[in-house]
């Protein structure tokens, strides 16, 4: 998983899987069948360990108010990708490469991950504005909003940026999902 997250999925090589795991080649394919694979379970896994208890956030009672979900959201996200011990970032949004989800295994594997997010935002943002909550956008676009954040403060933890100006960022995000009556 460290190795996908460290190099992404393109620049991590089965000689460094080799070592990650303490393994041969013929042995990790006799395992996981394929390289592909392989990263499919360690990002499986890392959703599971390291996002999933963020993105319970989304899925709490319905009583925190929209501000209060995007930050606290944010917030732990931005913990996982600048954790001490960890590779910078998120495994998710790094690992898979930049090509097209039907250009690359490692990116349509990464996108199903990130559409589940998406859509679990959207839904929430709906309940939202069926509440009658001053959504500065409509759901789907805000949805929108948020991962691009968190794809963007993932971005900006590989390069360096500090917590503290990640969660300022991540703090006017926030901000902005309702509407500012002048």
């Amino acid at each position: 998983m460290r190795a996908f997250w460290s190099k992404g999925y393109d620049r991590t090589s089965i000689a460094d899987l080799c070592v990650a795991v303490g393994l041969g080649p013929s042995s990790i394919y006799n395992a996981f069948g394929s390289k592909a694979e392989l990263f499919r379970a360690a990002i499986q896994h890392y959703a599971q360990t390291y996002v999933a208890p963020a993105l319970e956030l989304v899925a709490q009672p319905r009583d925190l108010d929209p501000i209060d979900l995007v930050r606290k959201l944010m917030r732990n996200l931005i913990k996982v990708y600048t954790a001490a011990g960890d590779p910078r970032g998120c495994a998710i949004f790094q690992g898979g490469s930049g090509a097209a989800p039907t250009d690359s295994v490692a990116a349509a594997i990464t996108q199903q991950l990130k559409d589940a997010l998406r859509e679990n935002l959207r839904q929430r943002f709906v309940e939202y504005d069926l509440a009658g909550k001053p959504l500065a956008s409509p759901p789907q676009t805000l949805a929108i909003v948020i991962l691009s954040a968190l794809s963007g403060v993932s971005q900006l933890a590989c390069d360096g940026v500090s917590r503290p100006e990640l969660f300022k960022a991540a703090d006017h995000v926030a901000r902005s999902i309702l509407r500012q009556d002048d």
